[in-house]
């Protein structure tokens, strides 16, 4: 969580006062108020003779001679430590901890740094830098509640004496509050906060942390401003855009949310199946389905998306809502094909029934019901789509599609959703079945009339030419034949019988032809 912040840092050595100051690259950036200097005391100079290792000490850190310096300091100490004035003890405490921090032992430059400081000899600002730096290891050893406590007296001490506080300061603040078990959210806040609003720049590392306690502390409307300003200043970060995104649908910003996906998609930082079956879903929620289902296709086809039965779904669904039947429903039978239960045909077999492609759509449904596994509603439902289906394939007299239709239809009553509307289509089918018998007996009884009163005339013509003492003429007896081929049929069956419907409607436009034959023969 936090980062390595102690640097390589170069004490030198002030030849006009003759005094040793440290300074690191996590140091504040301006230096203690002129005010806040403490002139008081013991002298604030070096002995010669201590002045002149330090000066060497000086000269070896320069030259990155760190061993030696260490080894010319720690001479010092062991030979001279107790009989040294507070001034230059504190002094080769001070310079021997930062040797030891560029050389990684934290703990012990973290003793020597205490060592100076509790000699109380050093000039105030060099007291206060003290304290930072002693807080700043203890960051580094993940001693986080010493951290807090130094980091709070040095910010504390900072601030009385003028002094601006180091973003940084403020970045190591939350992060420790944020690294303590149980973390400490709410205390976090606001030197994360600070640590944004002071810092020159912005780091990256700053907002990363008041992003984390923001999301913590479910200070949702604040998360959102910072993360609309961390995807302008790190546009790169695909995490930025996706979290974004989420904050805005949790607050119901759903075409918000969308935007922000599309824009992270168009810029190339989408490659992840749930991010592109988000955003694809996105399309369809704002009515642009078909746009949503070109994106899945593209990424599946450029594998980025598994053809899977669940992304099929997805992808024959958006083409659906496009109005894009037929390009639904290869997607949706190949998804069907590898599917145990009957869910997927029956909605494969929606799908063709919305294209009117009313024979597959039977088979489909019909699939979907001998497979079952389905829940009692969509069982009832494939039931009442089924007697649609076929329904939808009769003829105007196609009395055997009618009667599958009825039996699909007694089948969804079983079923308290569908119940209502298969009762509906029974009692239609079987209205217009009656009235298609009805019709049919009623052409049955006319086709008779037609013929009896046909032969009657074939009667009378034969009783007149008889009259006339001549025989029929080849027309006449072909009329006779014709008419005796068809009526002798219909006359001798009862009006109940099956084939009389088939008879009767075959012969009753050819009876209205002979009725014409004859009108215009007896003109004659």
């Amino acid at each position: 969580m936090i980062e390595k912040r102690w640097k390589k840092m170069k004490p030198f050595l002030s030849a006009c006062v003759a005094a040793v100051a440290i300074t690191a690259a996590v140091a504040p950036s301006a230096a203690v108020a002129q005010q806040c200097a403490d002139d008081s005391g013991p002298s604030k100079t070096l002995t010669p003779a201590v002045a002149k290792v330090l000066q060497t000490v000086y000269e070896q850190v320069q030259a990155d001679q760190y061993p030696a310096a260490l080894a010319e300091l720690n001479q010092l100490i062991a030979n001279r430590g107790d009989s040294m004035p507070a001034f230059d003890k504190a002094t080769a405490y001070e310079m021997r901890g930062s040797i030891k921090a560029n050389q990684e032992d934290y703990r012990g430059a973290q003793r020597d740094f205490q060592t100076a400081l509790n000699l109380n000899a050093l000039p105030a600002a060099r007291n206060n830098n003290l304290r930072y730096y002693i807080a700043q290891l203890s960051v580094q050893l993940e001693d986080y509640q010493s951290a807090i406590r130094g980091l709070n007296e040095w910010i504390n001490n900072s601030k009385a004496c003028g002094e601006t506080v180091d973003w940084n300061a403020y970045y190591l603040l939350a992060a420790s509050y944020v690294q303590i078990q149980p973390p400490n959210y709410r205390a976090a806040m606001s030197p994360a906060e600070q640590a944004i609003a002071v810092a020159p720049e912005p780091k990256k590392g700053a907002y990363d942390l008041l992003n984390l306690v923001y999301s913590e502390l479910k200070e949702t409307a604040k998360r959102t401003v910072i993360l609309e300003k961390m995807i302008g200043y790190w546009p790169a970060e695909k995490g930025y855009w996706k979290q974004l995104s989420a904050l805005y649908a949790e607050q119901q910003r759903d075409r918000d949310a969308f935007t922000v996906l599309e824009v992270a998609y168009r810029a190339g930082l989408l490659s992840e199946e749930a991010e592109i079956t988000s955003l694809a879903q996105y399309y369809s929620f704002f009515n642009n389905p078909y746009r949503g289902a070109k994106l899945l296709e593209r990424e599946m086809n450029a594998g980025n998306v598994k053809r899977n039965q669940k992304n099929l779904i997805l992808l024959s669904q958006l083409w659906s809502q496009a109005r894009e039947h037929k390009k639904s429903i290869p997607i949706l039978r190949e998804a069907a094909q590898n599917s145990n239960d009957g869910e997927l045909y029956y909605r494969l077999g929606m799908v063709l029934l919305a294209d009117e492609q009313y024979r597959a759509a039977e088979t489909a449904l019909r699939s979907a019901v001998n497979r079952g596994g389905m829940d009692r509603k969509d069982t009832g439902d494939a039931y009442l789509l089924l007697g649609t289906a076929i329904f939808s394939q009769a003829g105007p007299d196609d009395t055997a599609l009618w009667a599958r239709a009825r039996e699909a239809f007694v089948s969804a009553q079983r079923y308290e959703t569908s119940r209502l509307r298969a009762s509906q289509w029974i009692e239609y089918i079987d209205a217009v079945a009656d009235t298609y018998d009805r019709q049919k007996k009623l052409e049955i009884i006319q086709a008779k009339q037609r013929c009896q009163a046909e032969l009657d005339r074939i009667e009378r013509d034969q009783r007149i030419r008889d009259l006339q003492n001549r025989g029929a003429t080849p027309e006449e007896q072909k009329f006779e034949a014709d008419t005796h081929k068809r009526c002798d049929p219909i006359l001798g069956i009862g009006d109940s019988a099956p084939a009389a419907e088939d008879a009767a409607g075959d012969d009753a436009a050819a009876g209205d032809d002979a009725n014409v034959e004859g009108e215009d023969g007896e003109e004659e």
